[in-house]
């Protein structure tokens, strides 16, 4: 299965995510923050990816994010449907 951000770039999104996070509070910069996160949701399979950012104890690295992301494996359930 091949995804469309290699552990490369979701490395480097996941950095920018966070030090936006570091910065003052702007229109532009939620703006910025908010499409990083949608490219890096629409980049892996995982549906959590963004929860591995903010609610993992301990906290993870960019690295472990972007580990775990690709690491998914989404349940693919049978066609019923006989074909």
């Amino acid at each position: 299965m091949e995804y469309l951000h290699s552990r490369e770039r979701i490395v480097v999104l996941v950095e920018e995510i966070w030090r936006l996070d570091g910065t003052e509070y702007s229109k532009e910069s939620e703006r910025q923050r908010s499409k990083l996160i949608s490219e890096l949701e629409k980049g892996v399979l995982d549906p959590s990816v963004v929860n591995y950012m903010y609610f993992e104890t301990p906290s993870l690295t960019a690295e472990q994010v972007a580990d775990r992301a690709l690491a998914y494996k989404p349940i693919v359930l049978p066609d019923e449907s006989g074909h």
